[in-house]
């Protein structure tokens, strides 16, 4: 069993995070924070911290204009979040985090499964360059956006040359007080996609809290043999 850490955004918020500034930029511009962040993480007992990408791919990049620089500031990310580790646990493992973009696919929304996978592609493929030991797709409330996340991890993981054995991709969805997904599909129906495409832990972040997730994680485990994680609202 890994100890997951918990929030980054409200961090950075207590350490000076203002309004219409890239969370992410701090890897680059603040790394020194981001470090203390995990640290402060390690040190209260986390086996795994994930890095500062929630939203660092093209997509949720270019609210700030910094779309061209993906790979930059996801390599940073990791880089910071292992120094961290080598200073303070280093047994702990990173684990690399990837948000859902913002936007719908078609017919929902005007995106393409194509440029969904192509930003979640970028991504992954700058976070396996930096050595993460997992990719986490989290807080995805929609399966067809999840396919194309884990489709480009797999993707990105195999054109690295590394196996599951180097890097685990971790699907993790959200879901409405109703048990499904925003668009609707429930958790069983979600885990059977995605344990067929080659997922290799499958889990809830986010939403809701421990006690309306336990029943969702348990219709999780009675359709998978897989590792399960469980990340739910404090």
């Amino acid at each position: 069993m890994y100890i997951f850490d918990g929030a980054m955004g409200t961090m950075l918020q207590a350490a000076g995070l203002e309004e219409g500034y890239c969370p992410e930029l701090f890897n680059i511009e603040r790394p020194e924070v981001v470090k203390d962040i995990h640290a402060q993480y390690l040190q209260h007992g986390s086996d795994v911290i994930t890095t500062n990408t929630f939203g660092a791919c093209g997509l949720k990049l270019e609210d700030y204009d910094l779309q061209d620089r993906v790979r930059e500031i996801n390599i940073a990310a990791v880089k910071v979040a292992k120094e961290a580790i080598a200073e303070t646990k280093p047994t702990a493992r990173v684990a690399g985090s990837m948000g859902p973009t913002g936007r719908f696919l078609q017919p929902l929304g005007n995106m393409s499964f194509d440029s969904i996978y192509d930003t979640y592609r970028e991504q992954a493929e700058a976070l396996i360059e930096g050595g993460v030991d997992f990719i986490i797709i989290e807080t995805i409330i929609d399966v067809q956006e999840m396919r194309a996340a884990l489709l480009a991890s797999l993707d990105a993981r195999e054109a690295a040359g590394k196996t599951k054995d180097d890097v685990q991709i971790i699907c993790q969805f959200s879901f409405s007080e109703d048990g499904r997904t925003i668009t609707g599909t429930p958790p069983a129906v979600a885990t059977t996609i995605v344990e067929a495409m080659g997922a290799d832990i499958i889990g809830i972040n986010c939403s809701l809290g421990p006690e309306q997730i336990t029943p969702l994680i348990e219709e999780i485990a009675s359709v998978t043999n897989l590792p399960i994680s469980c990340q739910p609202n404090a």
